[in-house]
């Protein structure tokens, strides 16, 4: 699990990275982010195959898909966050730098990268609808928790904390709050996989 926060981490600190430094960068940032999904599904897919020569214990199809989700999201809501928080972005949407088109730039990254570690014709077994099924609960009652916290923030936030919640930046949150749940839900069905994993090797020595 350790393993798995610390990804996560640092794939929220480089999209927020971004944000901060992309203005600086001589190509955008959201190209930057593309070019390192794709490479880094490139290096991971050797590396799946070296392991399973070795050792033979790699990841199922469902497990690679959930890492891939779980580092590109984690971009995106790295960038779009530090851009929400950002005083004055609501009023950069007229001029379309908002970093919109970085987002879907990541997005597009991301479906390059599924392609290349999708392992095409295998379907998931018990084990796998098992955690996806504990994964859409935890996300949902996520989802529901932070809505919860956001629609309460707007009903009895003062007045003068209610200037920058444009339209647009409400919207982006609401995304954004759907991407933290989704986040929370790849952790915690990573972390079964990790768990598993490490009681058949227990059981197995």
């Amino acid at each position: 699990m350790i393993g798995i926060l610390s990804v996560l981490s640092c794939c929220l600190a480089l999209g927020a990275l971004l944000a901060t430094w992309g203005d600086r960068l001589p190509i955008r940032p959201g190209l930057v982010s593309a070019a390192l999904l794709i490479g880094g599904a490139l290096w991971i897919r050797r590396h799946w195959a070296r392991r399973k020569q070795v050792a033979g214990d790699d990841p199922s199809s469902a497990e690679r898909n959930l890492w891939l989700y779980l580092v590109g999201t984690a971009l995106i809501v790295g960038y779009v966050l530090l851009v929400l928080m950002t005083p004055g972005s609501e009023v950069h949407r007229q001029t379309g730098d908002t970093g919109g088109f970085d987002s879907w730039l990541m997005l597009g990254g991301m479906g390059v990268a599924w392609y290349l570690l999708h392992q095409r014709g295998v379907p998931r077994d018990e084990r796998d609808r098992d955690i996806a099924a504990l994964g859409d609960r935890v996300g949902y009652w996520t989802l529901c928790s932070l809505l919860i916290v956001f629609l309460l923030a707007l009903g009895f936030a003062p007045p003068d904390r209610m200037q920058r919640f444009t339209h647009w930046l409400i919207a982006n949150t609401l995304l954004s709050l759907v991407m933290l749940a989704h986040l929370m839900q790849y952790v915690v069905q990573l972390g079964r996989y990790a768990r598993e994993r490490g009681q058949s090797q227990g059981g197995d020595a």
